[in-house]
This record gives structure tokens, sequence and C-alpha cells, in this order.
């Protein structure tokens, strides 16, 4: 159900893109498949190479071992390991590397069916991206989520009342969610202030959409009807990460993405993230990384392609 835009020429100039793009005969909005069934589908290095998804994914090991790398980050995952991305974020895997287990794959509209859904649909994002990159499933843990998927897959199979089981899966993908996030919490002194991470979210919504030409915390206070400092505070509250610090950290992770998975120049990644000169570039990617662009390339590009 996946498919991708991809430039055939002998040099990446971006990264290939892969979207959930189901046929309108398949009728659902999510998709669970195994690994021994994906493998029928696709060419045997499909996912070799770097590619950048437009979806949620959840890839869960059941048997063996395998190596997924998450924005240039290898993840080593073996039976229990629970990998969550988020859309936008660049996957490179090989499906092939003796291991199975399961994916899903679905778009955050999916979770809201309704207006009346929207905020738990945006509590469950929210969550879903703070959470760990990947989880470690306890052996019963594992049983009960195997199951569920399984489930789940069995459902999607029905041939009738598309809407129904759509509809069904939802529900069962929310209680999924809920029982990960329950997993994956951990011990806090006090609960979050609620309104420092309704702020923090909208700013992660704002820096997401405008990091590549809007780099001044004060814009982004000043849309958001708050101070820099009343910003500051609610960045720190969220993820111990002042504002700054935070749009930088999004600017390096997109260079680092470009970098490593494209052979774009230097002046046109610099263009692309809203640097007015190349060298003001190089002096931000070597204070945030602690290497010139070029050497992050050079120790990166072959690995991951």
């Amino acid at each position: 159900m996946m498919a991708a835009t991809k430039d055939r020429g002998i040099s990446r100039q971006a990264l290939e893109r892969v979207s959930f793009t189901p046929p309108t005969s398949y009728g659902l909005d999510i998709e669970v498949i195994s690994f021994a069934d994906l493998r029928k589908r696709i060419l045997e290095n499909r996912f070799r190479q770097a590619h950048q998804i437009n979806f949620y994914l959840l890839m869960l090991i059941t048997q063996g071992h395998c190596m997924p790398v998450v924005d240039y980050l290898p993840i080593a995952c073996t039976a229990g390991s629970l990998v969550l991305m988020s859309p936008n974020q660049a996957l490179q895997f090989d499906l092939n590397d003796g291991c199975d287990g399961w994916i899903v794959i679905f778009r955050a509209e999916y979770l809201a069916s309704t207006n009346e859904d929207a905020g738990g649909s945006v509590f469950l994002t929210d969550a879903i991206q703070g959470m760990p990159a990947c989880l470690s499933l306890t052996e019963s843990s594992l049983k009960t989520i195997c199951s569920c998927l399984a489930q789940m897959a069995m459902d999607a199979q029905t041939l009738n009342a598309k809407a129904m089981t759509n509809a069904m899966l939802r529900f069962t993908l929310k209680a999924l969610l809920l029982r990960l996030l329950m997993l994956g919490e951990q011990a806090m002194d006090a609960e979050p202030d609620a309104a420092h991470f309704s702020r923090f979210r909208r700013f992660r919504k704002l820096v997401e959409e405008k990091f590549s030409h809007q780099h001044a915390v004060a814009d982004y206070a000043a849309e958001l009807g708050c101070t820099v400092k009343s910003l500051t505070r609610a960045s720190q509250a969220a993820v111990a990460m002042g504002a700054k610090e935070y749009i930088a950290a999004r600017i390096s992770l997109e260079a680092k993405r470009l970098l490593s998975h494209t052979q774009m120049q230097i002046y046109t990644i610099a263009d692309q993230l809203g640097f007015d000169e190349p060298t003001n570039f190089v002096k931000f990617f070597k204070r945030n990384s602690g290497m010139a662009p070029n050497a992050f390339r050079k120790q990166n590009y072959s690995i991951y392609n």
C-alpha cells in the first residue's frame, strides 16, 4: 500500500518520499502487515536505501534481530523491540535481515473520525512523538500486542462492511497506542504543566511548518501570542531544552538528513534551510554537530546509501 516518488537520475537530489496511498478497492485507512507478507510485495532491496515517510509507522520485531536506521541513527532491535516513527522521518532497513514481525502504518488524521475526536487525536499524536524511538517489551506485553496485531490484520481482510471495519480498527489502534503509552511512561514526580504543554505543542507544530525559513524564537513567540521567556519555559518543561535550542535541533536534523541521504551541494542545503550565506550554515552546523557539513557527509553518506 506504500507508494513512492523517486528521482531516477544518477545523483539523488532529494530523499525518496514514501506515501501511504491505498487503492480505492482496499477501502481502509490503516494497514497491518507481517514481514512475511511484505516480503512478497516488494523488491528485496526496496528499503535498503533511505526514504522519508509521510505516515506514522510502528515496527514490532517478534523474532530475530535487525538494525533499522531512523534519521541516520541505527537502532539495534531484537524480539520485543517496537520502533515508533512519525511523518517526515527518514527510514532505512533491510527487510531480509533474518527477522520477523509486524508493521502498522496510518496517517495522523486516521485517529480522528469526527470533530469530537479531534482532542483525543491531538493527545495521541503528541504523545507518540514524545515517546522513545524504540520500546523494549516484556514477554507478556509482546504476546498481548502480537495477538492484537494479528487480530487487526485479520479484521482488515473483511470483504464487506468497510466503514464499520475502518471504525473498529480505529478504536483498536487507539487502544493499542494507549497501551504503548502506558508501557513507555516513565515515573514522574508531578504531572507536566498543562499550559506549558499546550503552548509547546503549538510551538512544535509551527517549527515543523516553518523551520526552513524562520529561525528566530521571537517570531514564533509573536505568532503564539506570548513572550520569548514564556515560550522558552514551555519548551524547557516539555523537552528539557530551550526554544532556541529546539529550533536549532530541528534545523540540524534536517541538515543531517540531506547530507546523509542526498548529494545536494552545501550551498543548496544552506539555501533550502533558510541561510543567507553558505558560510553561515557551515558555522551553524559545526556549532551544533561538532563537525563541518562535508566531514559529516563523508562519515555518513556511504553508510546509508
